[in-house]
């Protein structure tokens, strides 16, 4: 059969190549080897539940596909097809995870529902509280913290929801019980990194993915905002805190690369959508949006809601921003309904601005306001098995990218 002829090769590490083999399964001495960059390129055009698949053929086929050249190169490729979503639901010490396709909204009130398939569900011991992170290139950070015999006992992962692998890591030692960890990547050198301080801002650690923890030094006097999502955007971590010395609201940058921090202050109405904001990522740039009603309030989102006012960060340097107010149009308050709404996001590919059911009950929808076109659509949500009565809270991120590496 021609799939006995495919794995019966063996690695050449002199020549970084894979001999072909002949008909009777054997290695072919007149036939030219199979150049390693040709199998990796034939690997990473398939899809993922194949590529778990050939991992278990034979030893060789797993060590092709744990080649950093693979790794990276399927990363790329997943990061320039549509983007997909992942959702997050939590319930007591479970966290499960879901992916979807990204829907494509016509111009219709309500289109057609889309389909989750599982991934992956995480337990930890006992009860406890269970935070997930924004997905940083095609992995999750996840935070379980509970009291155990009077002491706060705090565990941190990564889970790989396309592998299903989970990494745990190193304890953090750090006297002081409040602590705030974070998650970036440095896209040069390719690196995964988690930044934990205190939130009184008195201690920094870093830890280099596969690393152990190391003390930071930071010069900006500064303490934790809490209750706040943090954003990794092209290797820079952004993050809402408040100035020790002038008890003002800004957001600091820590360069995962460089592990430097910088100081971004909140003047004027900035302040307001610092206090008040969410941080999205708006074509590669930090953004900050809030709701406001009809008077200019600021408050949740519901089908009372009139208008939403985005800041973007144009210049770090100079720390210049321009500021965008999109009206919402007359069919919001009934595509909406009795819906309470919060932001997830703007869509990388059409700058739409999405939002999501808070905390729903029954049934889960996507909604998606097209500034360009002034159109509202909602869009079911079916696969992620809401469970009221245990609580559920659920969580929807953008253009989660599947990534294959194995972390060990």
């Amino acid at each position: 059969m021609e799939t006995q002829q495919t794995l019966n090769v063996s690695w050449d590490s002199q020549r970084n190549t894979l001999p072909k083999t002949s008909d009777n399964g054997r290695e072919s001495s007149s036939a030219s080897p199979i150049p390693t960059d040709v199998i990796v390129d034939i690997f990473s055009r398939l899809p993922l539940k194949s590529i778990a698949m050939c991992r278990c053929v034979s030893k060789l086929w797993a060590s092709v596909l744990r080649l950093p050249h693979f790794t990276e190169l399927f990363l790329t490729k997943s990061s320039s097809c549509p983007p997909q979503l992942l959702h997050a639901r939590v319930t007591n010490s479970e966290l499960f995870l879901f992916s979807s396709a990204s829907p494509h909204p016509d111009e219709n009130s309500s289109s057609p529902p889309v389909v989750a398939s599982r991934h992956m569900k995480l337990s930890f011991g006992g009860f406890g509280e269970i935070s997930c992170g924004r997905p940083v290139y095609g992995l999750v950070f996840v935070k379980h913290v509970r009291v155990l015999d009077g002491e706060t006992e705090t565990s941190l992962a990564i889970c790989n929801p396309s592998s299903r692998q989970v990494l745990h890591l190193p304890k953090v030692e750090m006297k002081r019980l409040k602590v705030r960890s974070m998650f970036g990547y440095d896209p040069v050198d390719k690196q995964y990194k988690v930044l934990c301080m205190t939130t009184d801002g008195g201690h920094y650690q870093v830890l280099t993915l596969g690393g152990s923890w190391r003390m930071l030094e930071c010069c900006i006097p500064h303490y934790d905002y809490p209750l706040l999502k943090e954003i990794c955007i092209d290797g820079v971590l952004y993050y809402k805190s408040i100035n020790q010395s002038t008890q003002t609201y800004l957001i600091v940058c820590f360069d995962v690369r460089s592990e430097n921090f910088r100081p971004i202050e909140a003047k004027g109405s900035l302040g307001r959508a610092v206090l008040t904001g969410d941080m999205v990522n708006y074509g590669g740039r930090l953004g900050l949006i809030i709701c406001e009603d009809n008077r200019g309030n600021v408050g949740a989102i519901n089908r009372r809601s009139s208008r939403f006012k985005l800041w973007v960060l144009e210049d770090v340097e100079k720390q210049e921003w321009s500021e965008r107010v999109f009206v919402l149009p007359a069919e919001w308050k009934n595509v909406v309904g009795e819906h309470r709404l919060n932001f997830v996001g703007v869509a990388s590919r059409t700058n739409e601005i999405v939002l999501s059911s808070w905390y729903p009950i029954n049934c889960f929808y996507l909604f998606y306001f097209d500034p360009e076109i002034d159109t509202v659509v909602r869009v079911e949500m079916q696969g992620v098995d809401m469970d009221v009565s245990n609580y559920a809270v659920l969580q929807t991120f953008l253009d989660h990218v599947e990534d294959v590496k194995l972390y060990a």
